[in-house]
Formats: structure tokens, C-alpha cells, sequence
């Protein structure tokens, strides 16, 4: 039997300018994930603030 293949989705690339604080926080949050074995990256980071973000000004809005 074949393996099936998983889509992967499309990523666009993005700059972002964020304050030395906010770059302090980010930094923060990802060591902690590491330091926990939770594999991941800054981008990763940014995707899920994103939509905890689209959340709670988009969704809760319409819900």
C-alpha cells in the first residue's frame, strides 16, 4: 500500500518590525516551549498568536 501524502499548505514570507520588548517576549515564550521539549519555531509562534488574535477580534465579535 502506498503512503498517502499530506498537503503541505502553502507559506507566504513575511517581515516584521516589533519593538525590542515585543522581540524580549517572543524570545521568551519560545524558550520556555523548548525548555518544556515542545518543538518549535519563532514562525510558529507568530501563526498562533495570529489567530488567537483573529479570536478574539473577529470570531468573538460574530459568535
Amino acid at each position: 500500500m502506498a503512503a498517502k501524502e499530506t498537503e503541505t499548505p502553502r507559506k507566504a514570507r513575511t517581515t516584521l518590525y516589533m519593538t525590542e520588548e515585543d522581540e524580549m517576549l517572543l524570545n521568551e515564550v519560545f524558550i520556555k516551549r523548548l525548555r518544556a521539549r515542545n518543538k518549535t519555531d519563532k514562525s510558529t509562534l507568530i501563526c498562533e498568536g495570529i489567530r488567537l488574535l483573529y479570536e478574539k477580534e473577529i470570531k468573538s465579535k460574530n459568535g
